[in-house]
């Protein structure tokens, strides 16, 4: 009476739900309880990768071509998912896919050169669901013999950084700015926030602290 029968799980929420709750369970040399309340959350997931090719339209992948920021997200995971797979991390491939997702879903990714690429990638972890959208994506052979994704270096360079903003040392507002900014630009930018003229009630600040990468700070 210690025993799940996989062929009930399977028949509820799919082979490829399975076989990544497993992995999402745990470290592998680590002993895990069998628990299916996590499993929702899995089966979700899989779910909202597929609304990123279908929705209740169908078919909504285009030749779009995709902005930087879709292009950073899709190169720090397929640089996430191959270090963490040459560490049996598997717990944390699933992980960094799950954001992925949320990210692309969120910029309402449609295009090819991105989604392409990411059924590549989780083809070990749920290989039916990778089959069938490589098929809907035009490809006659397997995915299982199309070659890992490179890793575009040029997407992984930060080029902003988000600086809290503190008034008087507590931290009132955030701002993103470009890492090469300048104190004169960060200065401008700043002191022209909303938030930012509330707590100073419009006064000239007696100081003005940047610290590029690192902190702003107005003393009024």
């Amino acid at each position: 009476y210690n025993v799940v029968n996989p062929d009930d799980v399977i028949d509820s929420y799919g082979a490829d739900t399975l076989r990544m709750y497993e992995m999402f369970l745990g470290p592998l040399e680590m002993s895990k309880p069998w628990d299916t309340n996590g499993i929702d959350g899995v089966h979700k997931f899989l779910k909202k990768f597929w609304r990123l090719f279908y929705d209740d339209k169908g078919w909504r992948v285009t030749d779009a071509e995709p902005s930087d920021a879709e292009y950073k997200v899709l190169h720090k995971t397929i640089k996430k998912i191959a270090d963490d797979i040459e560490r049996l991390n598997f717990n944390t491939c699933i992980s960094g896919f799950m954001i992925a997702v949320n990210e692309l879903s969120s910029a309402k990714t449609s295009s090819r050169k991105i989604l392409e690429p990411l059924v590549i990638a989780l083809a070990p972890f749920a290989p039916f669901i990778s089959e069938e959208l490589w098929s809907a994506l035009g490809n006659n052979t397997s995915v299982h013999t199309a070659t890992y994704p490179a890793v575009e270096q040029r997407y992984l360079v930060e080029s902003t950084h988000t600086y809290g903003v503190s008034i008087n040392g507590k931290v009132r507002d955030e701002i993103v700015l470009p890492l090469d900014a300048t104190e004169a630009e960060a200065r401008a930018q700043v002191l022209a926030r909303e938030k930012v003229k509330q707590w100073t009630q419009g006064a000239e600040p007696k100081k003005f602290i940047f610290v590029k990468g690192k902190i702003i700070n107005v003393v009024v």
